[in-house]
């Protein structure tokens, strides 16, 4: 918002006085804006970037990653997989459960039990919050950088809109690297604490 209001400019957010209305209008928008941001960057980054392009974590996690082999050397530590005997675990509870691969099924299995534990359920929540926090402000940076950027270039924008729009790329991309960081550690510490009992008696024999 503030981005917008600066290259267009209309200079509201700029404004020295406010008025309680004015506050209060300025609040939601930002908070509805929030919740847009939200929508888009989970489209965008985990629906987009991580299912089609990376793979998601899990995949990952038990050796089977999906991205290109160039991909995999640009970003080695989200396609690290787990110790074998953490992954192999995994899969025999989850095997024992009635569940035969490491797809959307053995996470939430996995998921249920790591909320069943305080410890690996207060440390899976601060992850959600930061893949979350970074995912959005990744998105928000990124669109900064395009607005700025086409302001310079094409509206005759002044300078510092390109050295701005240059430095919002920059954090754009920082925020995606940790975003993808948290979103694996995510899903690192669920399959952790899954692999890490042992597997539960077949009730399906």
């Amino acid at each position: 918002m503030f981005i917008v209001d600066v290259v267009g400019p209309t200079d509201i957010l700029a404004k020295v006085n406010w008025s309680f209305v004015q506050i209060i209008v300025a609040v939601s928008a930002a908070y509805a804006v929030g919740h847009i941001v939200a929508h888009l960057s989970s489209l965008l980054l985990e629906r987009g970037l991580v299912e089609k392009v990376l793979g998601p974590p899990r995949a990952a996690l038990f050796g089977h990653p999906r991205a290109p082999r160039w991909i995999r050397a640009l970003l080695p530590g989200y396609f690290k997989a787990l110790p074998d005997e953490i992954a192999q675990n995994a899969l025999a509870r989850a095997k024992a459960a009635g569940v035969s691969d490491a797809g959307q099924a053995m996470f939430q299995l996995a998921f249920h039990n790591a909320r069943n534990n305080p410890v690996v359920l207060a440390r899976i929540d601060n992850f959600l919050n930061l893949y979350g926090f970074c995912r959005n402000i990744a998105l928000v940076c990124l669109i900064d950088a395009a607005i700025l950027y086409t302001n310079y270039r094409w509206f005759r924008g002044p300078d510092d809109h390109y050295w701005w729009s240059l430095v919002a790329l920059v954090m754009g991309i920082g925020m995606v690297a940790r975003y993808l960081k948290f979103f694996r550690h995510f899903s690192y510490e669920i399959f952790t604490a899954y692999g890490s009992e042992p597997p539960a008696p077949n009730v399906h024999k």
